[in-house]
């Protein structure tokens, strides 16, 4: 049957004299941008000329539209594909040019630059219809979600990426076509073609899989309040035509009957169990797996059923993940449709995230151990730790590098600063992995050279601040006393004071001997040699009882 292709650039169409069609190959599919590659002769070496290329048809940017008929048939053309160029590539051999024209859906603005949002208080629905509009594309069919995110973050990736992870978390996938974006659940229907082996039938390519399969999916997270890991919540089964009665069988037989999904982090209920059953779509999605060959046909559509039936139990119904449309001016149209896909969540891409440190070089994995060597200021007045990492070694190179020191509290004029001291060994850790971006966030002890400065008991009484020139503030929990206190390396010559409140007092004594302290019953103090009070004001002794002043001489003056 003869077949007859229409191609509009810009809207309008392009005559056939005014190029030499090979083939056009389209493609669609769950989760991808749609492309085509339209394939054309073009140049003459008598004329020095490329005829279609110089007539700026096919220029990058150039909107186009694709349409296949078949002729003798009334009302059968069908719009393959409707894009824009991105590429074009010119290969000439000794007998011919081969102009190749690359085509994407509009919706390739997604993937143009990555970027980073906040939203809050939204669903992921508002977030991914707000995505669709805000590149100016038709928001088709968005299916519902039910969690609403008091914030849900985006941080420097694609637009793309971005709405089919969170799609995908919902277990949803996305369709792009002519520049729409459709994102929903796809269900099995009514079958849009039947296709029986031996009747229209003959072409096909078929996977069972059964390797990724869990009779049984449940998703757990972390409970602030309780403090513990929430109830796991159970997948619900998605059911696809005539696979599902095979589950408890392969799963038996491979001991994946059950499955555990794990995010220790405080998530909505309803976050979890979206998570739960997303999965176990995709586990059923990639059941059965493959391609099939049929007679042109372009009005079938990615998310619809189609029904195989006589091939043993690969048959029933199917949804379709692909659909691509070949045409070869020789060989004639034909379709492929593509049933089932992978397990792997989309999000597991390793392009998805950003190359570590920016791309600007190789990035480091991880934290780092460090050894302090010493300290610097540079000219712009950071403060910075020299350390050793011994993970930078190299056999006569120093692996001495600056570090920038982090705080528990840093401020203008305030915080808390406690730099480690030589010797000391640290962790360290790397801004967005880039290995001259190094940070101390933390100092670790030792058995040997870094010494613990109190015992650790199972029941942790213990903690304080413990400076290398003895100085202390120490928390005893299990006498209930504070003490703050400096002593010689030898603990001796010690200066305290300390807040006993299992007894209810507060002693002062310094190094000599001297004490104050407070109790019940009163105040006591004690000194060994003299004890003047000096003040530059009035000095009043008031007292409800009776006053003593006793000693070997009482001047009154």
């Amino acid at each position: 049957m003869a077949i007859t292709e229409t191609i509009k650039s810009g809207g309008r169409i392009l005559q056939l004299g005014t190029y030499r069609l090979i083939s056009i190959d389209t493609s669609k599919e769950f989760n991808k941008i749609p492309i085509a590659e339209v394939k054309l002769y073009d140049g003459s070496v008598a004329k020095q000329e490329f005829k279609t290329l110089d007539n700026n048809a096919f220029l990058p940017g150039s909107k186009m539209e694709i349409f296949l008929k078949k002729e003798g048939e009334l009302d059968t053309e069908e719009k393959v594909f409707e894009g824009i160029v991105v590429n074009q590539e010119l290969e000439r051999s000794a007998s011919r040019s081969i102009l190749t024209i690359e085509l994407f859906d509009t919706s390739l603005k997604m993937t143009a630059l990555r970027n980073s949002n906040v939203y809050k208080n939204k669903t992921d629905k508002e977030i991914i219809k707000n995505l669709v509009e805000k590149h100016k594309l038709k928001a088709g069919r968005i299916e519902n979600t039910v969690s609403r995110h008091a914030q849900m973050i985006q941080y420097y990736v694609t637009d793309w990426d971005f709405m089919l992870s969170r799609a995908e978390a919902n277990g949803q996938l996305v369709v792009a076509n002519d520049g729409e974006i459709e994102v929903f659940q796809p269900k099995i229907q009514k079958p849009v073609l039947t296709l029986e082996f031996g009747m229209n039938l003959y072409d096909f390519d078929l996977k069972f899989n059964g390797q990724d399969q869990n009779k049984n999916v449940t998703a757990v997270g972390w409970d602030i309040k309780k403090q513990a890991l929430t109830k796991p919540l159970k997948g619900k089964e998605y059911k696809l035509g005539g696979t599902n009665d095979k589950m408890s069988q392969i799963t038996a037989a491979i001991e994946t009957e059950s499955s555990e999904l794990v995010h220790p982090v405080s998530l909505d209920p309803t976050e979890l169990q979206s998570w739960s059953n997303a999965q176990i779509m995709k586990s059923r999605l990639s059941l059965i797996q493959g391609a099939i060959k049929i007679e042109g046909k372009g009005n079938i559509k990615v998310g619809q059923t189609i029904e195989l039936l006589r091939v043993s139990h690969f048959s029933g119904k199917h949804i379709i993940s692909g659909v691509r449309q070949v045409y070869d001016k020789i060989e004639g149209w034909c379709t492929y449709l593509q049933i089932g896909m992978e397990a792997t969540w989309f999000s597991s891409n390793k392009d998805v995230i950003a190359t570590q440190a920016a791309g600007l070089l190789p990035g480091v994995n991880g934290l780092q151990v460090g050894i302090v060597k010493g300290y610097k200021e540079d000219l712009d007045h950071h403060f910075f730790v020299l350390l050793n990492i011994p993970a930078f070694y190299q056999s006569g190179v120093s692996s001495e590098v600056y570090a920038k020191y982090t705080s528990l509290d840093a401020g203008a004029n305030h915080g808390m600063f406690f730099p480690p001291a030589i010797g000391d060994e640290v962790i360290v850790g790397f801004l967005n992995d880039d290995p001259r971006q190094a940070i101390i966030i933390g100092s670790m002890y030792s058995k040997t050279k870094n010494k613990l400065p109190s015992a650790i008991t199972n029941n942790n009484k213990h903690s304080g601040i413990f400076t290398k020139s003895n100085y202390q503030l120490f928390f005893d929990e299990e006498k209930e006393k504070i003490t703050l206190s400096t002593a010689d390396k030898d603990n001796t010559n010690e200066n305290k004071i300390c807040i006993d409140h299992n007894q209810k007092q507060i002693n002062l004594e310094d190094a000599h001997g001297n004490k104050i302290e407070l109790n019940k019953n009163g105040i006591t103090i004690t000194s060994i040699k003299d004890c003047q009070i000096k003040t530059a004001g009035n000095f009043n002794i008031e007292a409800k009882g009776t006053i003593k002043i006793k000693g070997k001489k009482v001047d009154l003056l």
